[in-house]
């Protein structure tokens, strides 16, 4: 299934449609890249286990691509999680070239479309060695999400990976944040505890 979302005038790109496309060969290799060069090692689940989900909530990859007119072209990528009350943003990588444009607003505003569910996702705390971080909470911030102040661990994605202290952002003011913790440990992270 394709979902198709039409931007706004006012984007800065002039791009007519974004797509949201299941992976195919075509851009994999390009989604690869971009999810490597986009996500520290510790905030990356195993290729393969995006590709090959064993659960039934997700992750879904999908391929985010625009088209001027003229064609597909390589956007970004987006891994998402589908529960009974809530969505999860895992992952959401624009590609270097489009980014700033508006296309990651546009994302996030066409997500909100696709069901009923709040859309929550992780962000890294703002630290002085990593001021991108701060950016990122503005960047959701201006696009509809609060900030909340909870003390959330991002479990490690494989024994080898260290736990990552993180913040939880929801688009919605009223989230209680302990409960979408423990759906994303157990269902995301597979902590059962």
């Amino acid at each position: 299934m394709t979902f198709v979302a039409y931007s706004p005038a006012n984007m800065t790109e002039d791009f007519k449609i974004l797509r949201f496309r299941r992976p195919s060969e075509r851009w994999l290799n390009r989604a690869l890249n971009l999810y490597l060069t986009s996500f520290p090692v510790e905030e990356r689940r195993p290729w393969p286990l995006i590709l090959n989900s064993k659960s039934p909530y997700g992750p879904f990859l999908k391929i985010l691509l625009v088209d001027d007119g003229t064609g597909d072209r390589f956007a970004g990528l987006l891994t998402v999680w589908h529960f009974d009350d809530f969505n999860y943003i895992e992952h959401l990588a624009i590609a270097p070239e489009l980014r700033g444009g508006g296309l990651g607003a546009l994302v996030l505003e066409s997500l909100k479309t696709l069901n009923d569910n709040f859309w929550v996702l992780e962000v890294e705390p703002p630290t002085a060695d990593n001021p991108m971080a701060a950016r990122r909470i503005g960047f959701y911030q201006r696009n509809g999400f609060t900030l909340y102040d909870y003390n959330y661990i991002q479990p490690p994605y494989t024994p080898a990976q260290p736990p990552v202290p993180m913040k939880l952002m929801a688009d919605i003011p009223d989230m209680l944040p302990r409960n979408v913790a423990y759906t994303l440990r157990r269902e995301v992270y597979g902590v059962i505890k």
